[in-house]
């Protein structure tokens, strides 16, 4: 699959992924904004922002095989946005990324 339709099948994959955990969700219709999705959770009334990145593996190297991790596209917003990794298999990972340290959900 080519780089751009992966990407955005792995946004897709991400805003069902968010549904099914009872967001409203909200894609962009822009292609260079500072997040992806934007969701909201009408029990807890709050708003989440979130980038999705398709995974991606090393693939040579001491770390063979290990996930390349991204960083936010806009660093000044880095502590607001969650990350979204999408494998090729469909799974979604969600990381909470702040000031550069990643850390699972």
């Amino acid at each position: 699959m080519k780089k751009n339709k992966r990407g955005c099948w792995s946004e897709k994959i991400a805003i069902a992924y968010l549904m099914e955990k009872g967001f409203d969700v909200f894609d962009s219709c822009q292609t260079n904004g500072p997040v992806d999705i934007i969701a909201f959770d009408r029990q807890l009334h709050t708003v989440a922002l979130f980038e999705v990145k398709s995974e991606n593996r090393r693939l040579s190297g001491p770390h063979k095989g290990s996930r390349i991790s991204r960083v936010a596209r806009d660093k000044n917003l880095s502590h607001m946005i969650n990350m979204l990794y999408v494998n090729r298999e469909g799974k979604v990972m969600e990381v909470i990324s702040r000031n550069g340290n990643d850390s699972k959900v």
